[in-house]
């Protein structure tokens, strides 16, 4: 499954939504040999950014997002923040969490092909 987010951490309940439908879609077990992607614009490049706790952006009733993206690195997370939407927010590659790169609406467009399901957050 493949996800584009658009919500960052100032909107935790909608900004959570995309990690945990991976989390979900890993353990119901119908996307095998699909690694779990997301590609994150807009508001959400903001949870790309390795000085944001993920333990802290927390939605009502789920879990921190930090705990849901442990999870999907054990799964092979890969994760694309925004190049031009990263750029617009004043964060750099250099600022990118461990486990994202930057790409571009090209990255996306393979992401989306390489997946049977994208859904949009």
């Amino acid at each position: 499954m493949f996800i584009i987010a658009t919500r960052g951490p100032d909107q935790p309940n909608l900004a959570a939504l995309p990690f945990v439908a991976l989390k979900g879609a890993i353990e119901s077990g119908e996307f095998p040999g699909e690694p779990p992607e997301i590609f994150l614009m807009q508001e959400a490049t903001y949870l790309g950014d390795r000085d944001l706790d993920l333990h802290e952006v927390k939605a009502v009733g789920l879990p921190p997002v930090g705990q849901v993206v442990e999870f999907l690195l054990e799964h092979d997370l890969r994760l694309v923040v925004c190049t031009p939407c990263a750029a617009a927010r004043g964060i750099t590659e250099d600022r990118l969490a461990d486990f994202a790169r930057m790409g571009g609406a090209a990255d996306m467009a393979k992401m989306a092909k390489a997946h049977t399901v994208t859904l949009t957050f």
